[in-house]
């Protein structure tokens, strides 16, 4: 009897060390859900807190974590997670300084790139303005050396009708409504070159405004840069008991993320390649559809 109690003592002992040593996730699981559950390799989860200054509740954030497990069970065909609301493992989403100054990053850039956004049309607008005065300042240069020509031939034409002593009235008179012509053309000629001057001095003070919005542009992205200096952003860190989550951008960018720190859990460490999921940073990845790369896999395999 003695003996019989020492192996059913011991029996639990020895399967839960070589359960372990297979599977080294279950580590994080309890040792009733591995007693209850002796057949079950999946690391067992909950989602305990989700500050509400995330703006997502807590089913929210349960159904993007069945999501992010899906990540992991499509990339390998199999299932290495399950949701339990009593797991041991927990999720936190906890709000902080850190995603408060992402919050403020992210409007300032949304700020710097509705101004560029702005100041790129000015300049459009700038360049088409002048393009349009360039032409009108070449048609004046083309109509006063032709005005010029005309009225030259015109006094030729005067002093050669003074020295004929039998000029006609008609001939005087030709010459008469030809001047007049040609003051009129001269007077338009002057009304366009009026028009050109005012146009020239609002595009002049066009371009001085544009120029100190860029200056300003350029000033606002340097106190940006100041402000918010570049740096890896870690948005959230296993913990062993625990997940906590602390920032993020989108929905899409919270799945990535918590299938990132799921791998932890799995005991994966980083990559180097910046489009696996393991890689420290999420930027160059395909956020709202994700696959698990073969640098992800191979990092599984060799765990």
């Amino acid at each position: 009897m003695r003996y019989l109690l020492i192996i059913i003592f011991i029996l639990p002992i020895c399967y839960l060390t070589i359960q372990r040593a297979k599977h080294p996730q279950l580590n994080f699981n309890s040792v009733s859900d591995r007693l209850t559950h002796p057949f079950d390799s999946r690391l067992r989860f909950k989602i305990a807190e989700v500050d509400s200054r995330f703006g997502l509740t807590q089913q929210q954030v349960i159904q993007l974590s069945e999501e992010a497990i899906q990540i992991w069970h499509q990339g390998t065909g199999r299932e290495y997670f399950v949701y339990d609301p009593d797991a041991q493992l927990s999720i936190r989403l906890i709000y902080d300084d850190r995603q408060e100054n992402f919050n403020a990053m992210k409007q300032t850039e949304k700020k710097l790139t509705e101004q560029l956004q702005h100041t790129e049309r000015d300049s459009e607008n700038i360049s088409s303005a002048q393009q349009n005065l360039d032409h009108l300042q070449n048609s004046i240069k083309q109509r006063r050396y032709q005005l010029d020509y005309e009225f030259e031939q015109l006094q030729k034409e005067q002093n050669a009708l003074r020295e004929q002593h039998n000029a006609s009235t008609e001939s005087q008179q030709q010459l008469i409504q030809k001047r007049w012509r040609l003051e009129e053309q001269k007077n338009q000629l002057q009304q366009d070159i009026d028009y050109f001057n005012r146009k020239s001095q609002g595009l002049n003070s066009q371009v001085h405004l544009h120029n100190k919005n860029a200056d300003q542009l350029r000033e606002d992205a340097m106190q940006a840069l100041r402000r918010f200096p570049p740096r890896e952003f870690h948005k959230g860190i296993f913990m062993g008991d625990q997940i906590q989550i602390y920032q993020f951008d989108t929905e899409d960018d919270l799945r990535l993320t918590l299938a990132h720190e799921l791998g932890h859990a799995l005991g994966i460490e980083h990559h180097a390649d910046p489009q696996a999921l393991m890689y420290p940073m999420l930027e160059q990845q395909d956020l709202k559809n994700f696959r698990l790369k073969s640098a992800d896999i191979d990092l599984l395999n060799r765990r």
